[in-house]
């Protein structure tokens, strides 16, 4: 995928459209991330989670056992705003703390059974919801954008120059 040059001058095609994708990028990450899927997300599912439980949960099922600080910093919260979060989650039965086998000064935090079981339930209604939003999408034109979104997330996960 070729690189686009931006210049100081006056916006041309690319600037153009290289502005649409950003604005679009935004736009997107407000629609993923914000209260209302994840209230619906929560509703479909029958887990009553708010958007940054989600988020917390779904990351330690995936990426579990994990240190609090670990957690923090996937998640882009501050180590006592996580740690708030979690102990919700352990009260809801959806995760435990265990001491690390390696440090036991160390607590790792791990999906339940039932944590696992509601992690599922809401990636199975995030996906459900996400079909029905672009059902009427051609496989043309998914097998279009995939690629690009894609080396997009590739692009974007690189640190700036």
């Amino acid at each position: 995928m070729a690189r686009i040059e931006t210049a100081p001058a006056t916006p041309n095609g690319a600037e153009k459209d290289l502005k649409r994708v950003e604005d679009a990028v935004e736009a997107l990450g407000r629609l993923f991330g914000g209260q209302r899927p994840a209230a619906a997300r929560a509703e479909r599912a029958g887990i009553p989670l708010a958007r940054t439980g989600q988020r917390l949960l779904w990351h330690i099922v995936t990426e579990g056992p994990i240190r609090i600080s670990d957690l923090s910093r996937a998640v882009g919260l501050t180590d006592p705003v996580t740690s708030r979060q979690v102990a919700a989650l352990e009260s809801e039965g959806l995760v435990d703390r265990r001491a690390s086998p390696e440090d036991g000064r160390v607590s790792l935090i791990r999906p339940t059974a039932a944590g696992r079981r509601a992690g599922r339930r809401l990636r199975q209604a995030a996906d459900e919801i996400f079909r029905k939003q672009i059902g009427n999408w051609s496989a043309e034109d998914l097998a279009t954008l995939a690629p690009l979104l894609e080396q997009l997330v590739k692009d974007l996960r690189r640190k700036p120059v």
